[in-house]
C-alpha cells in the first residue's frame, strides 16, 4: 500500500511572502530590520559612496603611479643585479630560476592535491608572473631573456603537476622535503660559488627588494613555528630536574628539585615577548659583534643576524599560541592514552599535538603574518627591502619624485595585503577541512 505525501498547498500551507525570501528578505532582514539599522545602512553606504567616488577619482586620476615603474624590477629583487653587487656577469637570472623552482613544487602541489585552493592559487601565481613578461618597458629595460624567464613559469606549473602525477613524488611529505631542499639550494644559488663559472658571489649586504621579505618570511615561518613547539612543550616539561642537597648542619639538609629545561624555556619566551623586536634588531646589530670573535661569519653578515632574531622574536610568541593550545585540552586524554600503554612521546606526537595544533590554527596564521609584515623592519641594518628601497629612490630623487612617495607606499600595502589575506584564507580553508570551526560553532 503506497502512502501519499501531505500536500502542503492542499492543507492550507503558503509560501513566504516575497518581501521575506531571496534578495529583498535578505536585505530587509540584514540592513533594514528596524529604524535603527535602515539608518545606520543610509549613513555607511553614503559614506562608502564618497570613500569610493573620491578614493578611485584619486587612483585613476589624480595620482602619479610613475615611481612604481621607474623602480621596476628593483622593487622585487633590489640592487641584486647591479654593477656594484654583480660586476663581471648578469645575475639576474638567479632570482627568476628560483622564482620557477618554486613554480614548479606549487604545480605539484596543486596535482597532489587536485581540485580546490592549491589549484587556485598554483594558477594564479604563475599567470601573474608569467604576464610579468609582458609590461610595457622597452628592449633596453627589459630585454627577451628577462622576459622568456618570467615567462616559463606557466610551463613550470604544468611541468610540475606532470611530476606529481606521473612519478613517485606525489605525496605531501616528498613535496615538503623538496621544498626545503629547494629553499636550501635558492639560498647557495642566490649567494654564489667562489670558483664556480656563472656563479660570481653575490654579498648578501646587496640583496633587497621583496625577494629579502619573502625569504626572511618564509624562512621564518619553516623554523619559528618547530621551536616554538619545542619550546612549548619545554616549558610544561617538568624534567631533566637537577637535585641539589644542601648541609644546612649535622643533621639536616636542604633537598631542592631544578627544573633546568623549563626554566630556560620560560626565560627565553619571557625575554623575547618582553622586549621589543626593534630594540632586539638593534642589539643584534651593534651589541652582538662585540661579543664574538674577531672575522665570525654572524658579525659580517647582518642579515643573517637579523633573520635569526626574527626567527626566534616570533617563535617565543609561537610557543604560547601552542601552550594555550595544549592546555585547552581535556586532561583525561593523556590519562587514557598511558592507560593503552603510549609512552610520553608517543602521547604528544599522536594525542596532544595534533588537537592543539588544530586549535590555534587561527593564532598561529596570525602569527605567521606578524612575522611576515616584521620583515620590513630590516632597513634599521640598512638592507633595502621592498619599502626602504622605494623610500630611499624617493628621497634620493626628491627634485623628481618628491610626492609620489604616497602612491609607492599604496603600492606596496596592496603587495602586503594580498598575501597576508591569501594566508588568512588558506587558514580558513585548513580549518574547514581539519572540521575545528565547525566544532566550535557547535
Amino acid at each position: 500500500m503506497t502512502v501519499s505525501q501531505p500536500n502542503p498547498a492542499a492543507e492550507g500551507a503558503l509560501p513566504p511572502p516575497r518581501a521575506e525570501r531571496g534578495v529583498i528578505g535578505w536585505l530587509r532582514f540584514n540592513l533594514f530590520k528596524d529604524w535603527r539599522s535602515s539608518l545606520l545602512t543610509v549613513v555607511a553606504a553614503i559614506a562608502v559612496v564618497f570613500a569610493l567616488f573620491y578614493g578611485l577619482r584619486w587612483i585613476f586620476v589624480q595620482a602619479d603611479w610613475g615611481v612604481v615603474a621607474e623602480l621596476g624590477g628593483r622593487i622585487a629583487i633590489g640592487n641584486y643585479n647591479t654593477v656594484d653587487s654583480c660586476a663581471s656577469q648578469n645575475c639576474f637570472w638567479r632570482p627568476q630560476a628560483v622564482l620557477i623552482g618554486f613554480v614548479l613544487i606549487l604545480g605539484m602541489a596543486w596535482g597532489v592535491a587536485g581540485k580546490g585552493m592549491t589549484r587556485n592559487i598554483a594558477i594564479g601565481a604563475a599567470t601573474v608572473i608569467s604576464l610579468f613578461a609582458f609590461l610595457p618597458y622597452s628592449w633596453e629595460e627589459m630585454g627577451m631573456d628577462v622576459r622568456l624567464l618570467l615567462a616559463a613559469n606557466l610551463p613550470a606549473l604544468g611541468v610540475g603537476w606532470l611530476l606529481a602525477r606521473y612519478t613517485p613524488l606525489s605525496t605531501y611529505l616528498r613535496i615538503s622535503l623538496l621544498a626545503v631542499a629547494w629553499f636550501v639550494v635558492s639560498m647557495v644559488l642566490l649567494r654564489g660559488i667562489t670558483g664556480a663559472p656563472g656563479l660570481q658571489p653575490v654579498s648578501v649586504n646587496n640583496w633587497g627588494g621583496f625577494m629579502v621579505n619573502l625569504i626572511l618570511a618564509v624562512g621564518g615561518i619553516a623554523l619559528s613555528l618547530p621551536i616554538g613547539i619545542l619550546l612549548a612543550l619545554g616549558r610544561r616539561s617538568r624534567s631533566p630536574v637537577v637535585r641539589l642537597r644542601i648541609p644546612l648542619g649535622n643533621l639536616r639538609k636542604l633537598k631542592l628539585s631544578l627544573p633546568i629545561v623549563k626554566w630556560l624555556c620560560i626565560a627565553f619566551i619571557e625575554l623575547f615577548r618582553g622586549v621589543p623586536l626593534l630594540a632586539l634588531l638593534f642589539l643584534s646589530q651593534y651589541l652582538l659583534p662585540l661579543a664574538l670573535p674577531e672575522g665570525f661569519f654572524l658579525t659580517r653578515i647582518p642579515l643573517l643576524r637579523t633573520a635569526i632574531v626574527i626567527t626566534l622574536f616570533s617563535a617565543a610568541y609561537m610557543a604560547e599560541n601552542v601552550r594555550g593550545g595544549i592546555q585547552g585540552l581535556h586532561p583525561g586524554q593523556a590519562e587514557a592514552a598511558r592507560a593503552l600503554g603510549l609512552s610520553g612521546i608517543r602521547t604528544i606526537r599522536l594525542i596532544t599535538l595534533p588537537q592543539a595544533l588544530r586549535n590555534v590554527i587561527p593564532a598561529i596564521v596570525g602569527q605567521f603574518i606578524s612575522l611576515f609584515k616584521d620583515t620590513t623592519l630590516v632597513y634599521i641594518i640598512g638592507v633595502l627591502e621592498v619599502v626602504e628601497i622605494g623610500r630611499s629612490f624617493i628621497q634620493g630623487n626628491i627634485q623628481i619624485w618628491g610626492g609620489a612617495d604616497k602612491e609607492y607606499f599604496i603600492f606596496v600595502a596592496a603587495i602586503f595585503w594580498i598575501f597576508t589575506f591569501g594566508m588568512s584564507r588558506i587558514s580558513r580553508r585548513v580549518e574547514e577541512r581539519l572540521g575545528s570551526d565547525s566544532r566550535a560553532r557547535n
